[in-house]
This record gives structure tokens, sequence and C-alpha cells, in this order.
């Protein structure tokens, strides 16, 4: 397949278009404008809830449309086109599995900050003690978890009922979330949700038979854009799903090897290099 008939690529964030201090650069907003001068379409597909992006991206930062939480919310220009719910009733069974075994968890409400229970705040503190990441965790999953506990999780005394986007969960203890993500992963139907990682030490919950490869279909029905039309760009493990739909598919050079090898192309470049931004630029703009 060549890439003359591409109207339409989605962007991951985390590995991708941002950098490992959690931003994404000038230039990779620069091509982004370019490509949609264009008539390019170019739209963000991400684990990130909606109301967290802003903060990562330069100022007038504008794309054709977002999907966030890992295909559970769809946004143009601001206003919602599609939204995927956990209930709260399995976000309090996902909690309290999380609370046995002492993984850590943010609850994402679609509107609000992120929560937690009041009663779990001295451990999870615990566990995010220190500047340096442990075990090989990444640097910007451990300063996003370190910002979170420093003032952006509300602490509840319970569970509220709310329309929930997703669950993130994490621990620095490789195979204790890896047991945890396998287990959710068998009682999914149970639990009535998916499941995802975008890294090997987390593992996040969305509603069920949601993930990016659903997120892309509700985007490109709206606009009538047809699936071989589109190309995709990721990194990690919540990506395979818009690998298998896109109909282009580009891994990034800091990608593991097992995620390059069920793509099309790799990128020259890394995200710190902005190698998604210059794979784009030398394929469309050049």
């Amino acid at each position: 397949m060549t890439l003359n008939n591409i109207k339409a690529i989605f962007l991951d964030m985390d590995g991708t278009i941002l950098h490992e201090d959690n931003q994404a650069s000038i230039k990779t907003k620069t091509v982004i404008d370019d490509l949609r001068a264009k008539g390019y379409k170019v739209f963000l597909a991400t684990g990130r809830s909606y109301s967290e992006i802003n903060q990562l991206v330069p100022p007038q930062f504008e794309v054709d449309g977002i999907i966030s939480s890992n295909g559970t919310s769809g946004e143009i220009n601001g206003d919602n086109l599609f939204m995927h719910c956990l209930s709260t009733e399995s976000v309090k069974r996902i909690v309290s599995l999380a609370q046995q075994q002492e993984i850590y968890y943010e609850v994402f409400p679609f509107n609000g900050s992120r929560i937690a229970l009041k009663e779990d705040e001295a451990w999870m503190q615990e566990m995010i003690k220190g500047d340096t990441p442990p075990n090989h965790v990444s640097e910007s999953e451990w300063k996003f978890r370190r910002d979170a506990m420093a003032g952006k999780i509300d602490w509840k005394d319970h569970i509220p009922d709310d329309n929930y986007a997703k669950i993130y969960l994490f621990t620095t203890n490789l195979e204790k979330i890896t047991t945890f993500r396998d287990e959710l992963i068998q009682n999914q139907v149970l639990l009535n949700i998916s499941v995802s990682n975008s890294s090997r030490f987390n593992a996040e919950t969305m509603a069920q038979h949601t993930d990016k490869g659903t997120g892309i279909k509700e985007m490109i029905d709206h606009f009538n854009i047809k699936q071989e039309d589109t190309l995709v760009i990721g990194d990690s493990d919540n990506d395979r799903a818009m690998f298998a739909f896109g109909g282009y598919s580009v891994a990034m050079k800091n990608a593991r090897s097992e995620i390059q090898e069920i793509t099309d192309e790799v990128t020259e470049f890394t995200n710190e290099e902005d190698g998604a931004a210059l794979f784009l630029e030398s394929k469309f703009l050049k």
C-alpha cells in the first residue's frame, strides 16, 4: 500500500509526539499546522484524559479531533462526538481489587479531577516517593504519578456515582502489575470492561468493547473517511488496536521490537527527536 490515498492521520501522544518531559514540541505543532493547511485531517488518539491534553501541547495547538482515554471519548472543536462510560459499579469493584493488592490507581471522571480514596493516600504516597523512577519505570510515567500525588488527585471518602472514562493502575513491581492486568483481562466480561496498557508497569480499564481502534472508526465515520485512507502512528501496547484498524500503521523508533513488528513502517527518529513530525514532514510535506 502507498501513502497517496491518506486523508486522515491519527497520532498517539505518550512516546510518540510527547517528549520525556510530557510536552509536545513546536516542531510537531508546525508540522500538524502544515498538514492541515494542505487538506489532511489530523487527530490525536491518546490514553490521556481529555482534560489533560491542553497541558501537554504548545499554545494554539489545533487538530481536527481528539480521541481520549483509549477510545472512550471523542471531541471535535471542544464538542463531544461520542462517550462510552464505565459504570460506577465496575469502578468500585476494580478499585476494591486494586486496594487488596496495593496497586496504585487513579479514577478519571469525564468531568472534574481524577479521584482516589482517602484511606489509600498514605500507601500510595509511599509508593511514589523519590525523584528517580525505580525498576526501569519511564521518567515520564514517574513524573506524572508524582505530579498527580502533589495535588491533582481529589481524595474522596467514597466513589461517587458519576460518568467515568477510565481507571489508571500502576505499580513499580513488574510481576505484580502483569499478574493483575492478566486477571482483569480474564474478567473483562464479568467487570464489563476492556483492558489496555501504555507501559509494562500499568493497566487501564475502559468501557467494554472500547479502544483506540473503535474510537478511530467513530471519528472517521463522522468525517466520511474510509478506513483504508487512515494513517496511525504510535509506540505501545495500547496502540495495537489502532495499528490493527489503520489503513497504514507506523511505529516509533523508540517502540519495543514486538510493537515495531506489527506495523507497516518504523520512524527513523525517536519521540525525543520529534520522529513522528519528521516522518510526516518527509512523506507529506516535501
